[in-house]
C-alpha cells in the first residue's frame, strides 16, 4: 500500500502539531512556510547578538505541552529547559503603583488580603471554581475536534457547561466574589489575552485564572522559540519535510477536494491531505 502524502501550510504551533501526528501515523508529510524559518508567529528575531520573541512571551498551562509531547514519548525538557517565573509579572496600576505578582499562593493570597479583608478566602472559592472549569473545559471541549455537535450530545456534559457560567460575563463573574477594584482589574486582566473586554467575555475563562494563579506562569531558558525549535525537531524526528521561504499561493481542489497546493514559485505539490 502506498503511503499517502500530506501538506500542510504554516510552522507555528498548530501547524508543527499537525504534521507531527500525521507523520507518526505513518503519512510523507511536507510541511510549507513562507518565511524563512519556522514557528509562525511564535518566530524569533536576532540582531547584534541579541534575541527577540516576536510572539508569545508567557509560557502558561504547562500542561497542554506535556500532554503534546507525551503523545510521542517524550517530556518537554526533553528539548527545553522551563524556569518558573517568581515574581510571576508585575501589574503597572499607575506611577509608583505596582503589584509584583508571587508565584507562591499563599504569599499571593496574603497580598489579596492586605488589599481586601476577606479576600483570601473569597480567592479559594474563585479558584475552585475555576479549577473545575479548567478541567473540564480542557478535556472536555477543547479536546474534541468539534466536527460535529453531537460530540456534545452528553447530558452530563450539558450540565458540566451550565455550571461553567457559559451565559454570565467575566466581569459580573468576579464581582460575585471581590469588591476592590484592584483585585477586580487583576482577575480580569487574563481575558485580555482573548482579544476582549471582562463584560464581553464568558465566566467560563476564569480558567486563565487558574491557570495563571495555580499552574504558574513560566519561561522557557533562551526564549520562547526553544519552543518552536523543540517541536522542529521533534517533528523532523517523525520524518517531517520542513520547507522554508515556500509561501502557497493557492490550494488546488478536484471535484470538491484538495488535491496539492500551488506555491508563489509556481511549484505544484500534490498530496492526498492538505490542511492550512
Amino acid at each position: 500500500m502506498n503511503q499517502k502524502h500530506a501538506v500542510v501550510i504554516g510552522s507555528g504551533f498548530a501547524g508543527l502539531s499537525a504534521a507531527t501526528h500525521l507523520a507518526a501515523n505513518n503519512y510523507s508529510v511536507t510541511l510549507l512556510e513562507k518565511n524563512e524559518s519556522p514557528g509562525g508567529r511564535a518566530r524569533k528575531f536576532t540582531k547584534d547578538g541579541f534575541t527577540f520573541d516576536m510572539g508569545p512571551s508567557w509560557y502558561w498551562m504547562p500542561d497542554v505541552f506535556e500532554d503534546y509531547f507525551s503523545h510521542f514519548g517524550k517530556k518537554p525538557s526533553d528539548y527545553y529547559d522551563l524556569i518558573r517565573l517568581d515574581p510571576s509579572y508585575a501589574v503597572i496600576y499607575g506611577k509608583d503603583e505596582v503589584l509584583n505578582i508571587p508565584a507562591n499562593l499563599d504569599e499571593f493570597k496574603a497580598m489579596l488580603e492586605r488589599i481586601e479583608p476577606g479576600a483570601a478566602s473569597q480567592l479559594d472559592d474563585f479558584l475552585a471554581q475555576a479549577k473545575y472549569k479548567y478541567e473540564v473545559g480542557i478535556n472536555d471541549l477543547v479536546k474534541k475536534p468539534s466536527r460535529s455537535l453531537m460530540e456534545f450530545a452528553s447530558l452530563g456534559l450539558l450540565k458540566d457547561v451550565l455550571r461553567m457560567d457559559v451565559f454570565q460575563s467575566m466581569s459580573a463573574h468576579v464581582r460575585k466574589f471581590f469588591k476592590s477594584d484592584k483585585i477586580i482589574r487583576l482577575m480580569e486582566f487574563p481575558v485580555l489575552f482573548l482579544g476582549e473586554t471582562a463584560e464581553n467575555i464568558p465566566a467560563l475563562y476564569s480558567l486563565m485564572n487558574y491557570a495563571d494563579i495555580a499552574l504558574g506562569t513560566w519561561y522557557p531558558k533562551g526564549g520562547m522559540f526553544e519552543i518552536i525549535s523543540g517541536m522542529v525537531e521533534l517533528a523532523q524526528e517523525k520524518g517531517v519535510k520542513i520547507r522554508c521561504n515556500a509561501e502557497v499561493e493557492e490550494i488546488e481542489i478536484e471535484q470538491g477536494k484538495a488535491k496539492g497546493v500551488r506555491l508563489i514559485s509556481g511549484e505544484r505539490i500534490t498530496a492526498d491531505v492538505v490542511i492550512a
